[in-house]
């Protein structure tokens, strides 16, 4: 529901699905550029590379 609340309080799109890509890359360091890419298009603010712009979701840790 938080990951809901967010993104709407934010105008961003919402869509939750969960999936396992058979095509992700077998390289760590490929995953890690992938995954850091996929973040930085969403700008999800669950990801704390985007904390600066909405805030920490759930308080300081």
């Amino acid at each position: 529901m938080k990951y809901i609340e967010l993104h709407r309080k934010y105008d961003l799109e919402v869509k939750v699905c969960s999936a396992f890509w058979y095509d992700t890359p077998e390289n760590k360091t490929a995953r890690l550029k992938l995954e850091r890419e996929l973040i930085l298009r969403w700008q999800s603010p669950f990801n704390k590379e985007n904390w600066h712009r909405y805030g920490q979701p759930f308080g300081k840790i």
